[in-house]
């Protein structure tokens, strides 16, 4: 592997990890910024950067230190309700980067950011319902419902950063 992909995984690592840990609270689950700025990293970069950057990210976070939302860190927070949001982050440098390599056009941004955001959504509410042993219906309302409306916001964003950056410098960074 490349010394500057390992480089740009991990400086993105650090990106991710400066930015995710800013939360609201709002019950078990909270709203971060996690689920703005990985799938903004997955858009900007290739598949294998990506991936790197989000491994880094939460092998960091695994090791204690705090850089999960609410400035968390640890293995409760893989074991614990927020667990499956965590793991589902993977999702987003596994379909957002490889159908932007692919198609890069605006279209495919928006529809493998709208794709990888449902489905981290998904499987954390899957996951929230299992680890917090609450019903499935109660998991989906408040795990899922709850952050449409959020997802739809960090959606736009990521188009439009990705958009603005596009302007400046070639994409994907590789």
């Amino acid at each position: 592997m490349k010394l500057r992909t390992l480089t740009l995984a991990a400086m993105f690592a650090a990106i991710i990890s400066i930015i995710a840990p800013f939360a609201i609270p709002m019950g078990l689950v909270p709203l971060s910024l996690q689920t703005l700025i990985v799938p903004l990293v997955a858009s900007l970069t290739t598949p294998r950067i990506a991936l790197l950057a989000v491994l880094g990210y939460l092998a960091v976070g695994l090791a204690g230190l705090p850089v999960f939302a609410g400035f968390q860190g640890g293995l409760g927070a893989f074991v614990g309700p927020t667990g499956g949001y965590l793991l589902a982050m993977l999702v987003f440098p596994l379909i957002i980067s490889p159908l932007m390599q692919r198609i890069n056009q605006l279209w495919m941004l928006v529809l493998s950011t709208g794709i990888a955001a449902v489905v981290q959504l998904a499987f954390g509410t899957v996951w929230l319902a299992l680890a917090a042993n609450l019903s499935l219906e109660v998991a989906v309302s408040t795990g899922f419902v709850a952050f449409l409306v959020p997802l739809f916001i960090k959606w736009i964003l990521v188009v439009l950063i990705n958009l603005g950056i596009k302007r400046s410098i070639h994409l994907p960074i590789a």
